[in-house]
């Protein structure tokens, strides 16, 4: 799941019903948990007013209990127009009924959902898995030799070393193979990270026949392999380290990006007035919110993404005949997703992070 699909939710008209469940599957009882906890919701949702047909759809899409630790729904009119699993519990779970869809603690939540390939390798081997959004992989791919021989043995002489100069043949055109797979797994999701784990010659082979342009994005980690040795725990901690690796390194250049582009008065704006005047410009580029900002605060939006303003009368000056009043968050992150804007959150309170916790790099300057 990419933006454009997030975007695409602001063409429907609301209200919205978001809801945001903890759906841990690694407690006993899930199951009954989650089907204790849903009751609850549904009640919640009845005393609000929601349709039994919005209520029935929800409870239709709600999904399995053994899919990741947090359930994020959508719908509007009838119908679930969102319905995907997240791998961390949610920071808080959230029943929103509103004008508009609840997004932000999703977007948030997918700071973390980097587009990558896991291979667990060996010297015979790969099983290739892809992710983009959610606890589940979006592609599983294997590639196994049955070329001979693929095992050296202790023996001596001439005719040993002959054997085991085939096998280690067997192992580079099985290397070539799996560096294969994982160029087209690779492209298929336009992975970032090429995430590696197992033997360490296959690991090793592996890294020499990736092409070129996946040799930058390729990191090996400990952990095991394809065995099911009880390793799996192991190696999900240390592809989750990466991930956050490769985010925290990601934020670090954009705030020093933000931080010169607004030492030289150029391409980026800082608090909400000036990033909502770019915004409505379709200058931005990229938004960046803060752990600063005030989620408290509200705006008024119309129809049009671009229709923003800290004041209904500002919309009513521009044209627009029925401003509604929603949550500032919300209306920045509409606004950037319907102009084709990137969202980014990162900490606040540094020298390089944007004031008052709302900021932007533009596309160009004035």
């Amino acid at each position: 799941m990419d933006a454009s699909t997030l975007a695409k939710l602001y063409a429907i008209d609301g209200p919205f019903v978001t809801i945001y469940l903890a759906t841990p599957s690694d407690v006993e009882d899930a199951a009954q948990r989650l089907e204790t906890s849903w009751k609850n919701v549904v009640r919640d949702l009845a005393d609000a007013g929601v349709d039994d047909a919005t209520i029935a759809a929800l409870t239709e899409a709600r999904g399995p209990h053994d899919r990741g630790n947090t359930r994020v729904l959508v719908a509007a009119h009838g119908k679930v127009h969102l319905a995907i699993s997240l791998a961390q519990p949610p920071a808080q779970e959230q029943i929103v009924t509103a004008a508009l869809p609840r997004l932000v603690p999703l977007l948030d939540a997918m700071t973390l959902q980097v587009p990558h390939v896991v291979v667990l390798a060996d010297r015979t081997g790969a099983d290739v898995l892809a992710y983009t959004a959610g606890p589940d992989p979006v592609e599983v791919e294997s590639v196994q030799t049955d070329r001979f021989p693929s095992r050296k043995v202790h023996a001596g002489g001439w005719s040993s070393l002959r054997y085991d100069h085939d096998v280690e043949e067997t192992w580079e055109l099985s290397a070539r193979d799996v560096a294969a797979l994982v160029d087209r797994v690779s492209g298929d999701i336009g992975a970032r990270l090429v995430i590696a784990s197992g033997d360490e010659r296959a690991l090793q082979l592996l890294g020499q026949h990736l092409p070129a342009h996946l040799v930058d994005s390729f990191v090996t980690i400990g952990g095991g392999g394809r065995a099911r040795d009880g390793s799996e725990g192991v190696i999900a901690d240390e592809v989750l380290r990466v991930l956050s690796d490769t985010v925290a390194a990601d934020t670090v250049e954009l705030l020093e990006d933000f931080s010169q582009q607004r030492g030289r008065h150029d391409r980026a704006v800082e608090d909400v007035p000036d990033t909502i005047e770019a915004l409505r410009k379709g200058q931005v580029a990229t938004l960046i919110l803060t752990d600063l900002r005030d989620p408290a605060q509200t705006a008024f939006v119309g129809p049009d993404p671009v229709h923003v303003a800290l004041s209904a009368q500002e919309l009513l000056d521009l044209g627009v005949e029925q401003p509604w009043e929603a949550p500032l968050e919300e209306v920045l992150v509409r606004a950037a997703l319907g102009t084709g804007a990137d969202v980014r959150f990162v900490g606040g309170g540094t020298e390089q992070s944007p004031a008052r916790g709302v900021g932007a790099l533009l596309r160009y300057a004035d």
